[in-house]
C-alpha cells in the first residue's frame, strides 16, 4: 500500500517537526523550517499533460502576443492624442513583459523540445525588447542553481542585515523605495548584479 502524500491528505502538519506548516511550537512562522512537502510532490500533484510541450501552441503564444503588440502600436498612432499614449504605454509595457516570459521560457526549454528552435525564438525575441538573450539565459541558470544564496544567487540576492544596515541613505532610497528599483533593469543588464563580473551583453562563462 503507498502512503499517501502530503498533498493529497491535506494535512497541514509537519511529519518532521510535529509543528504546523512553518509554524513554531510557540506560533511563530520559522522561516529556517524545512517545507512540510518535497519538489516531488508537487511535480506528482500536476496533471501530466501539464508536463507535454508543444511547439505549435507555444508559437501560437507567440503570434498571438505579436499580434496585439502591432495592434496597440496601430491604434495608438491611429488615435495620436496625449490622452492615449499614456495608455498606450501602460499596455505596450505589459505586452513586452509577455514577450519576455516567451523568450524566458525559451531559455528555460520549456517552450519546446527542440534546443535550437527554442534559442532562435528566444534570440528573436528577447532582441526585440533589447534584452541580450544568451547572456540572460546563462545567469539566469545560475540564479536558479542558486537562488536565495547570498553569495551565489544572479539576480535576487539576499542583503544581510548587517550589510544594510550600513549603506547610506541615497543607496537605500535608490535600492529598495519604489519605483526606482523598478528602472535598474537595464543595469543590471549592462553590469549585471552588485559583486557580479562582466555583462550580459559579453559571454558568460
Amino acid at each position: 500500500m503507498v502512503e499517501k502524500s502530503y498533498l493529497e491528505t491535506g494535512n497541514n502538519k509537519d511529519a518532521r517537526n510535529g509543528t504546523d506548516d512553518g509554524i513554531g511550537g510557540d506560533g511563530d512562522f520559522d522561516p529556517s523550517a524545512p517545507p512540510p512537502f518535497k519538489i516531488a510532490e508537487i511535480r506528482a500533484a500536476i496533471p501530466k499533460h501539464c508536463w507535454v510541450k508543444n511547439p505549435w501552441r507555444s508559437l501560437g503564444y507567440v503570434l498571438r502576443d505579436v499580434t496585439v503588440v502591432f495592434a496597440l502600436a496601430a491604434a495608438a498612432l491611429y488615435l495620436d492624442s496625449w490622452i492615449c499614449w499614456p495608455l498606450y504605454w501602460a499596455a505596450q509595457g505589459t505586452m513586452f513583459w509577455a514577450i519576455f516570459v516567451l523568450g524566458h521560457d525559451c531559455g528555460h526549454g520549456s517552450f519546446s523540445n527542440n534546443h535550437l528552435l527554442n534559442n532562435v525564438v528566444g534570440h528573436i525575441l528577447h532582441s526585440s525588447i533589447l534584452v541580450p538573450y544568451h547572456g540572460w539565459r546563462i545567469s539566469h541558470r545560475t540564479h536558479h542553481q542558486n537562488h536565495g544564496n547570498v553569495e551565489n544567487d544572479e539576480s535576487w540576492v539576499p542583503l544581510p542585515e548587517k550589510i544594510y544596515k550600513n549603506l547610506d541613505l541615497t543607496t537605500r532610497i535608490m535600492r529598495y523605495t519604489v519605483p526606482l528599483p523598478m528602472l535598474a533593469y537595464p543595469v543590471y543588464l549592462w553590469r549585471r548584479s552588485p559583486g557580479k563580473e562582466g555583462s550580459h551583453f559579453q559571454s558568460l562563462q
